[in-house]
């Protein structure tokens, strides 16, 4: 049972379900979850909001409403959300959750969605440029317009998780301010559904990623496009651009407090060095967090005026390398999310096998090359053999990261340096 709530009545080990209010009225980064502390609490007492919805099923302690002297209507039972419940958490349900009866999209081959992604992504192109240009004037975000790219967005993920992704990383250097938000959505959503959030957050991770750099449209363009080093005033102005980028998306309202937090905290690091905020560990939220990782990962592995590309494996291995930056195990998450692997990575193959993820192959950088050297059915080593796997290879795939220490590996970076030691020349390809 869902019970209607004053925010002065809720207690600890309360599940609020939603909050009755404006997005912009609460500080949670997430509507959904346990009051476990005394500082959640005086948070959600102290906030704006008319109301909070908590889910009596879930919680771990709650008063029986009936039992309470309260005066009639300071607390509403709500079964299956029933009587009134408004403002923007409820509009939230309608923009951003499937609607009723909705089917998931089909799987579909590699090939296939490919040539449905190319026309995806030049319609979200246009979208975001006109998102850009209307900011420029000052007008309001369409969110709903927005809540639908993102969701066929997320249709082509499901659809089959590389084809968009792969797609959009390969944009030019004068596409790339747009054609970033639409990467940043495309990568957001797809690591939501490993994380296996809820449908309803992905969908809004896949918005917070079409919105993050929207403040950029504050920065002159003969920064935001030069070719060279940022002078320090330079870079003192760009640096600007989350806070530039959240002051207008409060002022635009309906907009998820996902998107919120992501435009804002971006550009923040795991170890307080980041900016505007200086946020470090555990100050940063896991949307934040998720924010940092895809924005880099889609800004190195692109084309710059000032940088070449860097192949996923490239990047990743890194990312893995920027002590400091990143959440080190939800940068593991999200190389898992995408079946890239840094260089030195143990992965397990649908061969049964155990390999060394060693480099990357491929025009674009998207196929990885492995070494195998241990067979898990003979559980023995094998004669070491390198492999170019490709995101559509059908025949052999790498089923995901394996554990040294699970196969009894006590000299890891032993029998990593001799595996790698042996000159095999060209890979094979696996199909």
């Amino acid at each position: 049972m869902l019970l209607h709530m004053k925010p002065e009545e809720v207690e600890i080990g309360m599940f609020v379900d939603a909050f009755d209010g404006r997005w912009i009225d609460h500080p949670f980064w997430r509507s959904r979850f346990m009051v476990e502390t005394e500082d959640q609490l005086a948070r959600i007492r102290s906030s704006d909001v008319r109301g909070v919805i908590v889910d009596r099923s879930r919680s771990r302690m709650i008063r029986d409403p009936d039992a309470e002297a309260a005066p009639v209507g300071r607390r509403k039972a709500i079964p299956g959300l029933a009587p009134p419940w408004h403002g923007v958490e409820r509009r939230r349900a309608r923009i951003f959750a499937p609607p009723p009866g909705a089917r998931p999209a089909r799987p579909a081959s590699y090939s296939a969605e490919r040539r449905r992604a190319e026309r995806i992504i030049a319609k979200s192109k246009q979208a975001v440029i006109d998102l850009f240009g209307a900011a420029r004037m000052g007008r309001a975000v369409e969110t709903r317009r927005i809540a639908a790219l993102a969701e066929t967005v997320g249709k082509s993920i499901h659809r089959q998780s590389r084809a968009m992704i792969d797609l959009v990383r390969l944009k030019q250097k004068d596409e790339y301010t747009y054609l970033h938000s639409v990467a940043v959505c495309a990568l957001m959503i797809n690591f939501a559904r490993h994380l296996k959030l809820d449908e309803a957050e992905v969908q809004e991770l896949g918005v917070a990623g079409l919105l993050h750099d929207v403040g950029k449209v504050a920065i002159a363009d003969d920064v935001l496009f030069k070719p060279g080093k940022l002078t320090t005033h330079e870079r003192s102005a760009v640096e600007l651009h989350p806070e530039a980028g959240h002051a207008f998306l409060k002022q635009s309202g309906d907009i998820p407090a996902a998107a919120l937090e992501v435009c804002l905290r971006h550009h923040e690091k795991i170890d307080g060095t980041g900016y505007p905020g200086r946020l470090a560990g555990d100050q940063l939220s896991l949307y934040a967090r998720m924010g940092a990782i895809c924005d880099v990962y889609d800004a190195v592995t692109s084309e710059r005026p000032y940088k070449g590309a860097w192949t996923p494996c490239e990047a990743l291995t890194a990312m893995q390398r920027w002590t400091g930056h990143f959440d080190p195990q939800l940068l593991d998450q999200f190389a898992d999310s995408l079946g890239i692997y840094p260089v030195g990575t143990l992965v397990s193959l649908s061969n049964a096998m155990l390999a060394i993820v060693i480099g990357s192959a491929g025009p674009d950088g998207a196929a990885v090359i492995v070494r195998t050297f241990f067979d898990c059915n003979l559980l023995a080593e094998v004669r070491p053999a390198d492999l170019a796997i490709g995101p559509g290879d059908r025949q052999l795939r790498i089923v995901g990261r394996s554990s040294p220490g699970f196969w009894r590996f006590d000299d890891w970076r032993g029998v990593v340096a001799g595996v790698l030691a042996a000159d095999l020349g060209e890979p094979a390809a696996s199909g």
